[in-house]
């Protein structure tokens, strides 16, 4: 979702001490800072929005202002397929909600049909939601079918 480390302080890394390597960069302060300070300036900006949001996601665990970024985001630019994919992927994992999931997806596949990321997430959520659904039908009832059969035993 667009290049990381852009400018100010927030985007450089500090391979001094510490022995990792430098890789406090996505964990700082600074980088909150840094959004923070840039989406203030541009407050519909979905690009801003929406890697704010994935760095929200990723490297702070706080689903729930990257869900909410990501809605602005959809605001600014309901066209954007890697922001549709990533709100779908926020309701898939913290709502567990599949219909709704699956129709931020659909969206994002038809706004983006060459998006090798927008595809690979929403063939991950198909997968996902399959084995979860199969769980849930296993627990209800027992119905053979080809998909619930058992794989042949090996040679």
């Amino acid at each position: 979702m667009g290049s990381e480390g852009g400018g100010g302080s927030g985007g450089r890394r500090s391979d001094s001490g510490g022995g990792n390597g430098g890789s406090e960069f996505y964990g700082n302060d600074n980088t909150d800072a840094y959004y923070q300070k840039m989406i203030s300036a541009d407050p519909e900006n979905g690009l801003l929005l929406g890697n704010y949001a994935k760095f929200l996601e990723e490297f702070r665990g706080d689903f729930a202002k990257a869900k909410e970024l990501c809605e602005r985001a959809i605001l600014a630019n309901p066209n954007d397929g890697d922001i549709l994919s990533l709100y779908a992927d926020l309701i898939w994992k913290k709502e567990k909600d599949a219909q709704r999931a699956e129709n931020y997806f659909d969206q994002a596949v038809k706004t983006s049909l060459e998006n090798c990321y927008v595809l690979a997430s929403y063939a991950r959520f198909l997968w996902e939601a399959e084995d979860e659904n199969e769980d849930g039908q296993q627990e209800n009832k027992s119905s053979p079918s080809f998909l619930h059969s058992s794989p042949p035993s090996p040679p």
